[in-house]
């Protein structure tokens, strides 16, 4: 068995049976961030409207990602190779439901650090109205920015592949390195400049003597929330990073490579490594953020229990309420 043979293999594994069981826990952790970040005391913060954008086109991101690919993976037949819009078009919608993703988070860190920012005009930023604008800005840029990869991206022969060729590969390559870059740095510096303030809030909370003692507890409960967004702000962060970090780098390395003459183990690597990260990482990525949530912040496991408490007695309350109509239509 050759090298392409073993990673062939090992891709194939990854696809019909890992990203399937990512596509049922994605499915089921988006749509439960949703409903968490929905919750009438959690909704009015306007962290909460960039993790619910992130969870919403996770969600269409893992749906119109994994499915096609897994699906491919057991019939052997690739659509995108034999439909030039389906070509274009996935791409593209792939592309941009992932930038506005990453956007979302980065404008969440760009959020916190507003929050903790000891000037009054950047604390004015940290709106829920602001929040909602910016990302009805940032759908509308990231729909129209990759505008040119329908335009260039084709069914290339011979092999029947869906994607570029010619001197656009080596331009997507660099513009894909630094659209995802950007996001990364942005979500790097801004959510440790959030740290950093964040620490002399506290200091100064805990040092004020003047204030009454209700306003010093209430200011420190609404601390603790927002610290605790910062919290799972910072699991995103770093889920972010170890999964696209490989993207970037693959595709400055396939553009400053795109005329070298390559053997076939080294050409088997570099699409084992494509595979990895343009899809396995990017949709392990989706698919996690709920469970980053969860091991990363106490109050978010709190909340996770209590609609699953609250779930679980409104079923109980339908199952008595059904029993007691049973009894009344017997009794008749």
């Amino acid at each position: 068995m050759t090298l392409d043979d073993k990673l062939d293999f090992v891709q194939h594994i990854l696809t019909r049976y890992i990203l399937t069981i990512c596509f049922i826990f994605g499915l089921i952790g988006n749509l439960l961030n949703i409903i968490i970040f929905c919750r009438k005391h959690l909704r009015k913060n306007s962290c909460s409207v960039y993790f619910i954008t992130t969870s919403i086109f996770n969600l269409l991101v893992i749906c119109l990602g994994i499915i096609p690919i897994v699906v491919t993976s057991y019939s052997s037949y690739d659509y995108s190779s034999h439909s030039i819009i389906y070509c274009k078009f996935r791409g593209y919608i792939i592309h941009v439901l992932l930038m506005i993703s990453r956007s979302s988070v980065a404008l969440a860190c760009i959020d916190r650090f507003a929050l903790c920012s000891p000037y009054v005009h950047i604390r004015a930023l940290n709106q829920r109205r602001i929040a909602i604008r910016l990302i009805v800005i940032a759908c509308l840029l990231w729909f129209i920015i990759p505008i040119h990869i329908p335009v260039h991206v084709n069914i290339q022969m011979p092999g029947r592949r869906c994607g570029t060729s010619g001197t656009y590969s080596i331009v997507y390559a660099v513009y894909a390195a630094i659209v995802t870059a950007i996001p990364l740095i942005i979500m790097v510096v801004f959510s440790s400049l959030a740290i950093h303030h964040l620490k002399h809030i506290r200091s100064r909370v805990h040092a004020d003597m003047s204030t009454p003692t209700m306003n010093i507890q209430s200011r420190l409960r609404i601390r603790k929330r927002d610290a605790q967004f910062i919290v799972i702000l910072i699991g995103e962060v770093i889920i972010y990073f170890f999964s696209t970090i490989l993207f970037p780098i693959y595709s400055m390395y396939t553009a400053f490579t795109s005329t070298v003459v390559k053997d076939a183990d080294r050409t088997a690597i570099e699409g084992f490594l494509r595979y990895m990260a343009l899809s396995f990482l990017i949709y392990v990525n989706s698919s996690s953020i709920f469970y980053i949530h969860l091991l990363a912040s106490k109050a978010f496991r709190q909340e996770c229990k209590q609609l699953i408490l609250r779930l679980y007695r409104g079923e109980q309350n339908n199952n008595v309420a059904m029993t007691l109509v049973g009894i009344t239509n017997t009794r008749k």
